[in-house]
């Protein structure tokens, strides 16, 4: 008798514990969701990990695990690999399958992972075995509550949604499938808002169902937060503002909504606000590495520099091996003029980075810090390259061409400034700096049909008309043509204004009249042209009689005296 009210007694205590068990784990996992979409993955991770050991045989667990990494993914697409996320939350969910064969969540997985790398028959074959674990007339013995096979139908419709797959009829069956059996469920009417916005760009219909969402679950956020994304999408950025002021007032703790509108802040040029949000978001998103590197990336947007290269130090710290931080440090440390660091952390950067991986930006700016310490040899292979990859910066081939001209690869320069205007892009410099070119090689033809061009495009650069009368100059070496004279004319008359900034010029072109001058009279004797060569030697001498060419006027008027006598 006593053995058997032992036995009653542990029974009633067993239906008292086992519902209030079961609801405590449900509560913890709501918890380690909330979690993961407040994008705090490493206390997610942490959460899941702890509900694992707790009931390692809980499909559900295992398939919202492999579901932190695939979100911690889209929470920066730029900085995240596709290929690690997918083979971490891949593992996840196979174990997921063999610990709870009969959960279908962890094929939804499966079936999402195959999706977002493209392998749609793959998926196909995975969504398929979930269905076949849903009730349905051909599996009569299989019982699951509705809200859970609503929750299924809704996972799958959200995996096509992320991997941006426009199966539209396939998803919409889906969602009025789960309608059907959870119409209170506000989740579902997020998903239905995101395929309308994502996969055919119907705001109007998407606004309906966060709507909706909302008023299902006002104590969420999320909901808020897509409407703000939703007008920020059609640059309506005060109602953006509004809304995700208003997830914020609804938890304070969201960490997505401060990040948002940290992006906002930061468009609108409030930058201290936006700054100020974003290291809420990182207080939020404590311990996440993504976290912190989008708060750099706002700062670069912004051009806060110094206090990017700050919060990569300190994610370095913890994570060394990650090599598109040494690519940020030495963008970074470029853009604060610290070159020998930039080069530093670029060329770890390279030698660590997958060629397939390497961006355009990449060669453009290790280009430039190469050029900037001065190794130009290096340097213009990495820009030519940077503009091979991205050809709608032709500013690269002139950066590339003046490296060849400061190592005297002349040919080589040549070529790449004449492509330039082949290709319809040159810049009034290109034509400045080509002039030059031909001059120093003494092709003084082709420098002087450069430089002229430079000199219509750029009528008040004094240095054109200069480098293009010593073209002159070249070109009638005697000096006799006096080929030279009207451009030294021009700037003479163009340095009127300024003669303290230009005294070289000025020294320059007065000699040269002087000395042509001088030459006139020499043929001719002509007293005119000895008193034009007397009055333009002495404004030499005038501006600064210690030049070397004040010397040589000197001796004109010395000559010019004799002449005359």
């Amino acid at each position: 008798m006593m053995s058997n009210l032992k036995k009653t007694g542990l029974v009633v205590v067993l239906v008292l514990v086992f519902p209030f068990l079961s609801e405590l784990r449900a509560q913890d996992l709501k918890a380690a969701i909330r979690l993961m979409r407040s994008e705090q993955f490493i206390s997610a991770a942490s959460a899941y990990k702890a509900l694992i050991k707790q009931n390692p045989a809980d499909g559900d667990v295992y398939y919202y695990y492999g579901e932190n990494f695939i979100n911690e993914y889209f929470s920066d697409t730029s900085n995240n690999s596709l290929k690690e996320i997918s083979d971490s939350a891949r593992i996840i969910f196979q174990l997921g399958i063999q610990k709870d064969p009969a959960n279908p969540l962890n094929l939804v997985g499966m079936g999402e992972i195959a999706m977002l790398n493209k392998d749609m028959n793959t998926a196909r074959d995975y969504y398929a075995k979930a269905t076949a674990l849903l009730p349905s007339k051909i599996n009569k013995t299989i019982i699951m509550d509705p809200s859970r096979q609503a929750n299924v139908r809704i996972r799958m419709a959200n995996g096509y949604v992320k991997a941006g797959v426009k199966d539209t009829a396939q998803i919409f069956n889906l969602l009025r499938a789960a309608e059907k059996l959870d119409p209170k469920n506000y989740e579902l009417f997020i998903v239905k808002g995101d395929a309308y916005i994502i996969l055919i760009n119907d705001g109007s219909n998407a606004i309906t169902c966060y709507n909706i969402a909302q008023s299902l679950n006002p104590q969420s956020p999320f909901a808020k937060l897509r409407i703000g994304q939703l007008w920020m999408r059609a640059k309506q950025y005060r109602s953006a503002l509004t809304y995700y002021d208003d997830a914020i007032k609804i938890d304070s703790n969201f960490a997505p909504a401060y990040k948002e509108r940290g992006f906002l802040l930061a468009k609108a040029n409030r930058n201290d606000e936006a700054k100020r949000d974003f290291a809420k978001f990182l207080r939020l998103s404590a311990g996440n590495t993504t976290a912190r590197i989008q708060y750099v990336n706002i700062l670069f947007d912004i051009q806060d520099y110094k206090e990017a290269i700050n919060q990569l130090n300190e994610v370095y710290k913890v994570d060394s091996a990650n090599n598109d931080l040494n690519r940020a440090l030495a963008y970074a440390y470029f853009e604060t003029a610290q070159y020998d660091k930039a080069l530093y952390y670029d060329r770890k950067f390279f030698a660590n980075e997958k060629p397939d991986r390497i961006r355009a930006a990449d060669y453009i700016y290790y280009g430039r810090i190469l050029a900037r310490n001065k190794l130009d040899e290096q340097a213009y292979e990495k820009l030519l390259k940077g503009y091979e990859m991205d050809s709608t910066k032709p500013e690269l081939l002139s950066e590339a061409a003046l490296c060849l001209t400061k190592v005297k690869k002349y040919d080589k320069a040549i070529e790449v400034y004449q492509k330039k205007i082949v290709l319809k892009k040159a810049a009034p410099m290109d034509y400045y700096n080509l002039g030059k070119i031909f001059y120093n090689v003494r092709n003084f033809e082709q420098a002087d049909t450069n430089l002229a061009i430079f000199n219509q495009l750029q009528p008040d650069h004094v240095a054109g008309f200069v480098w293009r009368a010593r073209t002159k100059s070249n070109i009638d070496s005697t000096s006799k043509e006096g080929l030279a004279k009207p451009i030294y004319e021009i700037i003479i008359t163009k340095t009127q204004s300024d003669t303290a900034k230009y005294t070289k010029e000025r020294i320059e072109s007065f000699y040269y009249l002087a000395y042509y001058y001088f030459l006139q009279y020499a043929q001719t004797k002509n007293k005119e042209y000895a008193l034009q060569a007397i009055n333009y030697s002495n404004r030499v001498f005038a501006i600064d009689p210690k030049d070397e060419k004040a010397e040589k006027a000197k001796q004109i008027i010395d000559n010019l005296k004799k002449f005359m006598n």
